[in-house]
């Protein structure tokens, strides 16, 4: 019997109408992915009854955890269905193979359905009801430039056909850390050797019902937080005295092919933690600050706002 082999495996993204349910229609995307650790894990809880007996008595099924995390490379077209399984659907302007899509948080955030599938052997896991919990990216360093997308779902079904046979694929084409750009308070910025960027969507997983045999019922919305830090070569205490006096300033991520092929993090409204540099050694010394978003006051009204311009119609 064959082994089922990594690189013959896929994920295909849907979004679904009602939490929970594969939409009647599908219109499925298979997504590029370096890796997806998606998995459904039941634990057996121990019983503790006492019946006169040394041996253990047996095991009980506890709840299912439907969770995992999926790196994927950050992209020009991919990246805006993830962008759209976090913040809901875009606000999109443009024609002509060059359009201009934004992104805010929305007072909800849309389901998915994801199915890893081990095509080789015919056999596909089907989990409905996802939402993801966090996104994460990192620049700076070299090679491709990658965001991890942790996920939170309800059910796992398990079949040996895919719930779409024709997924939509996607032309691909990567951002790399040399594409990168860093702005600070409005001004670019040379000396950043690492800036990372996180967002929780604070989901409340712990709804597990009555007659759904473990399963969540529901995965309901927090409130955002979102955080990170910036490494800088510690050339000053420029950086460092806004930390000390909390001053306000903003953060701006962005990766460039070419003048309408873009996509950037934008943070209107940031404060950094106080974090001193320290002596590690005879090499050249970095100051690393951490970093909180918020939104208070500014005028796109919104913690963070994501720029994707690419040629795609819409999402």
């Amino acid at each position: 019997m064959a082994q089922a082999q990594g690189y013959k495996s896929q994920l295909v993204m849907d979004f679904e109408t009602t939490f929970g349910t594969t939409p009647t229609t599908p219109n499925a995307i298979l997504m590029p992915i370096y890796s997806s650790k998606l998995q459904s894990k039941q634990n057996l809880v121990e019983d503790e009854i006492i019946r006169n007996d040394r041996n253990p008595a047996m095991p009980t099924l506890g709840n299912i955890d439907l969770s995992g995390s999926i790196e994927v490379p950050v992209d020009q077209i991919a990246i805006g269905y993830w962008l759209k399984a976090t913040f809901g659907d875009p606000e999109t302007a443009g024609d002509l193979g060059a359009y201009t899509h934004i992104y805010k948080p929305d007072n909800g955030q849309p389901s998915l359905v994801l199915e890893q599938g081990f095509t080789d052997i015919n056999q596909y896991f089907l989990s409905n009801g996802c939402k993801v919990s966090k996104f994460s990216v990192e620049f700076g360093g070299e090679g491709d430039v990658k965001a991890t997308i942790d996920v939170m779902g309800a059910k796992e079904t398990i079949g040996t056909t895919s719930f779409d046979s024709t997924p939509t694929k996607i032309t691909l084409t990567k951002y790399g850390h040399f594409q990168a750009a860093v702005q600070e308070g409005g001004v670019d910025v040379a000396n950043l050797t690492k800036g990372t960027l996180e967002i929780d969507f604070s989901l409340d997983g712990d709804t597990y019902v009555i007659g759904a045999q473990g399963r969540r019922g529901n995965i309901n919305d927090g409130t955002l937080q979102i955080s990170g830090s910036i490494t800088a070569l510690f050339e000053n205490t420029s950086l460092l005295t806004k930390a000390m006096n909390a001053t306000e300033t903003s953060l701006k991520f962005t990766l460039s092919n070419d003048t309408d092929k873009s996509i950037e993090f934008f943070l209107p409204e940031v404060m950094f933690e106080r974090s001193s540099p320290s002596i590690e050694g005879p090499k050249g010394i970095l100051v690393e600050l951490p970093y909180r978003a918020y939104y208070e006051n500014n005028t796109d009204a919104a913690s963070i706002k994501v720029t994707l311009k690419n040629a795609q119609a819409s999402y």
